[in-house]
């Protein structure tokens, strides 16, 4: 793994890792999720590189080297903050395409990373061959409203840099409730102890997420249900919806499956369902990870 930063449009410093391999057949891009960082996903990079694919991540803004520090975590920007999150993730594609012209480019993303894929190829003609999105789910509009209203209240009596705490325990937190009692609160995550005591032991991790950023999350996801986010992509881009089937963001299967049928009829054909068979939400963090990646390298290539 070795430093890949770059500048974004407005000049902020993003963090981002590479994995190179030998003559790479193809370039993965990977799009990470909330309240953790790019680094997370070594063991996964590792494996890419074995099967012949060079990879590379960015920390989002807020999150990780990017941030800079712990206390800058969960905070994006002023305004615009997921607009600047998937543009972030678009110069980093633009990178990468222009490093590897005439290796196939393939993004896999997870958690809000794949809200994050699922805007950029909604809004941008981002030509990638197949998109892995990783417990993905949705919300719905009055989750949507709700948060807006209690994030506009914080920002009115606190700041929009205030931890927001009631929306984390409604929405973050509540995220557990389906597996308690439990020993640390963090269940959801993954069936594998160890990985969830690593997650509990890295400071870049579990962050409470500001007010703004509760709200640029909701400005993303009513986007993710306008018509546009179904309408400007390419109908034949291959798509993956990869659930845990007890992970909560993907509503234990209902959620993700309704996300998915969607985009069947929206005409988009090559969408694919698969169900890891007792996994929570952290699928490449799951006591089946050897078999997750396998799978999923494998529906990259077939």
């Amino acid at each position: 793994m070795k430093d890949y930063s770059f500048n974004a449009e407005d000049g902020a410093v993003i963090y981002a890792a590479k994995w190179e391999t030998e003559k790479p057949k193809g370039i993965i891009q990977i799009i990470h999720g909330m309240a953790e960082h790019i680094e997370r996903y070594d063991e996964f990079a590792r494996y890419l590189n074995s099967r012949g694919y060079v990879v590379a991540g960015e920390d989002h803004r807020g999150h990780g080297k990017t941030a800079g520090s712990l206390d800058k975590t969960g905070w994006i920007s002023p305004r615009n903050g997921w607009h600047l999150m998937v543009e972030d993730n678009l110069q980093l594609s633009k990178k990468l395409k222009s490093e590897y012209p005439a290796l196939p480019y393939y993004i896999y993303s997870h958690s809000m990373g794949s809200f994050i894929a699922r805007a950029l190829i909604g809004e941008y003609p981002i030509k990638a061959e197949k998109v892995i999105l990783s417990g993905n789910g949705d919300f719905k509009d009055t989750d949507i409203t709700m948060v807006k209203i209690i994030g506009n209240i914080t920002k009115i009596f606190k700041s929009g840099k205030a931890p927001a705490k009631l929306l984390d325990k409604l929405f973050f937190s509540a995220l557990n409730d389906n597996f308690e009692p439990g020993r640390t609160g963090l269940e959801w995550l993954s069936r594998d102890e160890a990985k969830v005591d690593e997650y509990i032991a890295d400071p870049y991790c579990g962050f409470i997420a500001s007010a703004q950023f509760y709200l640029d999350f909701a400005e993303g996801m009513s986007y993710l249900h306008s018509k546009n986010c179904f309408e400007k992509p390419p109908k034949d881009i291959p798509l993956l919806f990869y659930s845990g089937e007890l992970d909560p963001v993907g509503g234990e299967t209902i959620k993700v499956t309704q996300v998915y049928n969607q985009y069947l009829q929206h005409g988009f054909k090559n969408t694919e369902l698969i169900i890891n068979k007792g996994g929570h939400h952290e699928n490449l963090n799951e006591i089946n990870r050897d078999e997750v990646y396998k799978k999923m390298v494998d529906w990259l290539e077939k």
